[in-house]
């Protein structure tokens, strides 16, 4: 089952921020300069952290919160662009 995570990272290095930054806008939407809004199944966030951890160094950071759906509801953002939907757009391939 997938939900709402809200990622946020501080990378000391800018070629390794860029990396991240890349590997990110696969995973979700940039709502911030380094926070995501992603909407992922647990094994995608576990898959996200190993790809992150494969270009990191201990000096980075990074935080991936678990949003309940009542939390979802709650956010606002200024910009009605970036308000959250209880669940994304599904996308069709054509």
């Amino acid at each position: 089952m997938k939900h709402w995570h809200m990622v946020t990272y501080d990378i000391r290095d800018e070629k390794r921020l860029r990396k991240v930054a890349r590997i990110m806008e696969g995973y979700g939407v940039r709502i911030q300069y380094s926070v995501f809004r992603c909407y992922l199944s647990d094994r995608q966030v576990e898959r996200m952290r190993w790809e992150i951890a494969c270009v990191t160094e201990k000096e980075d950071d990074m935080m991936v919160v678990r949003l309940c759906p009542h939390c979802v509801a709650r956010l606002r953002s200024a910009n009605p662009e970036l308000n959250w939907p209880e669940t994304p757009k599904l996308w069709k391939i054509l």
